[in-house]
Parts: structure tokens; sequence; C-alpha cells
């Protein structure tokens, strides 16, 4: 071997042994910061009622800003039948989404603020999985992305998430009460009683309905919201309607 091959060889030997340095000091910080978002979310407090927020809505793996219209809910996305994906939140915080945070009985979970998409029917959702539920990885916490449990009767309060923490049946700290009014499927002169009460304020259930996991018959599905926020109805599953919409809960996995 000729002295200039040789040193050449060297050259790329040192050159190879840096860049594994270099490796392994990179992912080394990689596991170290991965390890120190798992202990922060494993050592994340619930306070029912906290707002949280986090995770962007993707369709068809493009980033949609979250709705803000809360009175006519112009800017919900209408849905096309595209793949539905909530993500890693995005750097720009408009495009993600509200949750409020439930604790109860060690259970945590989040509950969309506000319908994220409409026109999509309970078939269309549950063909991706997304009304009784599947696993998701979102900034490092694994949840359960589903709908809510909403009953088959106004007053059923056996596992009836929509009675419970929306309407508040059960007058649980940190979630607003529920007045006459939004319990009541009339509407006043104005409709602002409803609209600016401090429980649509934090559940925005005017004028639009969330579809639930619960089936009515083979061919119908649970909707719950509009009128009041016990208002209940029930629909075609195969149906979509432009006044229904896509309210997702995250259910913490440990």
């Amino acid at each position: 071997m000729n002295k200039n091959k040789k040193n050449t060889l060297i050259g790329a030997g040192t050159l190879f042994a840096g860049l594994a340095v270099l490796g392994g000091t990179v992912l080394n910080r990689k596991l170290r910061k991965n390890k120190q978002v798992q202990e922060t979310l494993k050592n994340k407090t619930y306070e029912t009622g906290s707002i949280r927020k986090f995770g962007t809505l993707y369709l068809n793996g493009g980033k949609q800003k979250c709705p803000t219209d809360i009175i006519n809910y112009d800017d919900i996305c209408e849905y096309m039948g595209e793949k539905i994906e909530i993500k890693d939140s995005d750097k720009m915080a408009e495009n993600n989404l509200f949750w409020v945070e439930i604790n109860d009985d060690n259970k945590k979970f989040l509950i969309c603020d506000r319908n994220i998409l409409k026109g999509i029917s309970w078939d269309e959702l549950n063909n991706q999985n997304l009304v009784f539920g599947k696993v998701v990885i979102i900034d490092g916490q694994k949840y359960i992305l589903r709908l809510l449990k909403g009953g088959d009767k106004k007053k059923d309060d056996v596992d009836n998430e929509w009675n419970r923490y929306i309407v508040n049946e059960d007058n649980i700290l940190g979630l607003p009460l529920s007045s006459e009014s939004d319990k009541s499927d009339k509407i006043s002169s104005n409709g602002l009683d409803k609209l600016n009460g401090e429980n649509n304020s934090l559940w925005h259930w005017v004028n639009i309905c969330s579809l639930t996991q619960n089936i009515k018959r083979e061919k119908s599905c649970i909707i719950r919201g509009f009128y009041s926020n016990t208002y209940l109805n029930d629909v075609k599953k195969e149906v979509s309607y432009k006044t229904v919409g896509y309210r997702p809960v995250l259910e913490a996995i440990d």
C-alpha cells in the first residue's frame, strides 16, 4: 500500500469514527428526551374542567385549522371521504385542538370541546375505527381515540358520558352546571340564553349535534345536542347531515 492511499484510508477511518460518536450522542439525546417526555406525561395531572390545547386534525395527510366559528360553524370542514387522523401538535397554535380534561374516579380522558368535522356519518367514522376506538399516539402519549357514549334516552345515566359530563347531571366539580334553558328543547325569542350560557361556552352544542357510540336500532345511531344539551335523537347510520358532527374523545392509556 503506498503512502498516499494509506493516508486516505486513515482519514476515512477517523471520519467514520467521528460520525459514530456523533450518531451515538444524538441517539442518547433523543432517548433522554423521549424518557423526559414520558415522565412528564406520566406525572401529568388531569384536572376536571381544565382546557388543554394540543393535537392536530389531518385529512388525507393535510393538516387542518381548528374551527373557531362556534356560532354558525361555517369554518368546520365538511367531510368528503378523506382519511381522518389526529397527530402530534403542530407548531402553529391555530392548528391545534381544544380538549376538556376529565379525571373521574382515576379514569383520565379528554373530550374535544367542539365538533371538528361536519357532514360525516356514523358508518364513515366506524369504517375508520373512530366510533368505539383505536389506539393512537399524540405527543408521545398513548390514547384510545373514540366517540362519547350518548345513552339511548334523555335521562339514562347508566354509562352515559354525555349526560354525566356535558349535561353534568351529577354536578361534578370543575364542569359547568346546566340551566333550565340549557336542558329545554324550546327556543327562546333570541336564543342567546343558551348560546351565551356557561355550559355551551365550554361544550359548544347549540345548533349542532354530535355523533355518539350508541346505536338505537340496527340502522340508526344516537346524536346529542342542537336544541338543548339534553336533546337526543336517532339518525340513519349511513347518512351524513350538515348539522351533525364529529366530536372526538381521547382516553388515556397508562
